[in-house]
Formats: structure tokens, C-alpha cells, sequence
């Protein structure tokens, strides 16, 4: 009862809670498209593209979360181009774009006189200092996947089946695809002060990963992914508030945690 008795006595941790749901509920479902199209690695990437805006925002003292979404907007959009054409493998795009935005992250951090506490702080997450415009901010982009994988379900789960056949049928997929880098972009924005640019791929990849394991099409992966990401991102907030633990890796290792035992009953099934 302590739990909720603090919850509803302190604003900052109900705040906390809410903005933790709508963060697995984004993720989760935009989760399923990443792991199915095996994007994986572009979460890492944004988070660290994201943590040269930051920085930027920071040192030249204008709104973080511009800095964030322009940043990880500008990020997707040169993985698009280096990628288009098959001029790159995407793969390759990623990993040569991460440790540059990486390194101009920590190189204009350093400029900053609260260095140490800004790059722990966004590294690794911290939900306690979630504010109104926060929630606001990830309601909206919730709103705004949601809406776009409804209005372009058919294409997605085309272009995710045969990208190939898709494009032969008319289907625009390289915009499908950049549509789902600025989807994905917007997700890891909304998802970083829970989760940091550490870990943040847990939460594009493990709920996707569960959902794959067990669902037979594309609108059951969504609904199976969301379910996990809610129900084991609540637990993992629980538990960091009853040991006194940082939300973000908490909650990671218990999805984790949730992800091997789900795998211990699918033996046979692959990833």
C-alpha cells in the first residue's frame, strides 16, 4: 500500500508512472516493425544521435527536446540517404553515423559546466524529473504512431513481408521506409528520459522480440508487444521504487528477465 499511497501523495512519481506507461505503450508498438524489418540497430543509433542535440541544446541554453527531435530527425533523414539506392548497407550507415554524433555529443557536453551530471543523466534516464510538457509531449507522439500504422497498415506490413514484391506492386517503400525512421526518430525522443541512450534498444527490440515469438500476424504482434512492454515496465517501475534503484535499467532487466523465461517455452522458435 505504500506504493500507492506515495503515488497519489506525490506528484513527480505519479508523473513518473504515467509517463512510464505511455513509453511502453509507443515503444511497444512501434516494436513489432523494428525487430520483423530487423532495424534493431537504428535504436542505438538515434539515442546517440539524440545525445548530440542535447548537448547542443544545453551549451547554447535553448529547449532540449527541439534539440532531441531535430537531431534524431537529421540523423534518420542521413541514414536514409547514405542507405537509398543500396549506395550503403543501412547497417553500415548506422554504424558509421553513431560514434560521429556520439563523439559531438560528448565533445560539446564537455563545454557544458554541469557535465558530469547532464551526460549521466542522459545516458542512462531518469523518469523522477518528468514534467507535464513531457507527458504531453509523448501523448502526442503516441497519438501520432498509432495513427500512422493505422492509416498505412497495408504498405507497412507489405513492405515488412517482401520489400521487393511491395515495390513491384507500386508500394513507395523507400518513403515507407523513411516514414518509419522519423516514426522510430520521434519513439526514442519521447522514450529518453526513462530510458537514457544506454539502453534504450532494449525497449525498441524486447517487446518486438516476445511479440515475434508468439503471435501469428502483424495485429497480434502489435497487441502482444504493447501487453508486454506495459505490464513488465510497470513491474520493473514497481520494483526499482521498492529498492531504491534506477528506473530505466531496472525496467530493462525485467523485461529481459520476462523475454528469457517466455523463451524457455519456445525453445524451438527463433529470433
Amino acid at each position: 500500500m505504500t506504493f500507492i499511497k506515495d503515488i497519489l501523495s506525490y506528484d513527480f512519481l505519479l508523473s513518473a508512472l504515467i509517463a512510464n506507461v505511455l513509453i511502453a505503450f509507443v515503444t511497444g508498438l512501434i516494436s513489432p516493425v523494428v525487430v520483423y524489418k530487423r532495424l534493431e540497430f537504428i535504436g542505438d543509433g538515434l539515442a546517440h544521435a539524440i545525445f548530440a542535440g542535447v548537448a547542443f541544446a544545453i551549451l547554447l541554453k535553448f529547449n532540449v527536446l527541439i534539440g532531441s527531435v531535430v537531431s534524431s530527425l537529421f540523423f534518420a533523414y542521413l541514414v536514409y540517404l547514405l542507405s537509398k539506392n543500396n549506395k550503403l548497407a543501412e547497417s553500415t550507415a548506422i554504424g558509421m553515423l553513431l560514434p560521429v554524433f556520439m563523439s559531438i555529443g560528448v565533445i560539446v557536453f564537455s563545454k557544458s559546466e554541469r557535465y558530469t551530471t547532464d551526460v549521466t543523466s542522459y545516458l542512462f534516464g531518469n523518469i523522477l524529473l518528468i514534467s507535464n510538457h513531457d507527458i504531453f509531449f509523448i501523448s502526442g507522439v503516441l497519438l501520432f504512431v498509432f495513427i500512422v500504422l493505422l492509416i498505412k497498415h497495408y504498405e507497412i506490413s507489405y513492405w515488412l513481408a517482401d520489400e521487393t514484391m511491395a515495390k513491384f506492386y507500386g508500394i513507395k517503400t523507400h518513403l515507407i521506409r523513411f516514414l518509419v525512421l522519423v516514426i522510430v526518430s520521434t519513439v526514442v525522443v519521447s522514450a529518453l528520459k526513462l530510458a537514457g541512450v544506454i539502453v534504450m534498444g532494449a525497449f525498441l527490440v524486447l517487446p518486438g522480440a516476445f511479440a515475434k515469438q508468439r503471435a501469428k500476424s502483424l495485429k497480434s504482434a502489435f497487441l502482444s508487444s504493447v501487453l508486454f512492454n506495459v505490464i513488465f515496465s510497470f513491474i520493473g517501475f514497481v520494483i526499482a521504487y521498492y529498492f531504491d534503484l534506477p528506473p530505466g535499467p531496472t525496467i530493462v532487466l525485467c523485461l529481459f528477465s520476462a523475454f528469457l523465461l517466455s523463451s524457455s517455452f519456445n525453445k524451438n522458435i527463433v529470433v
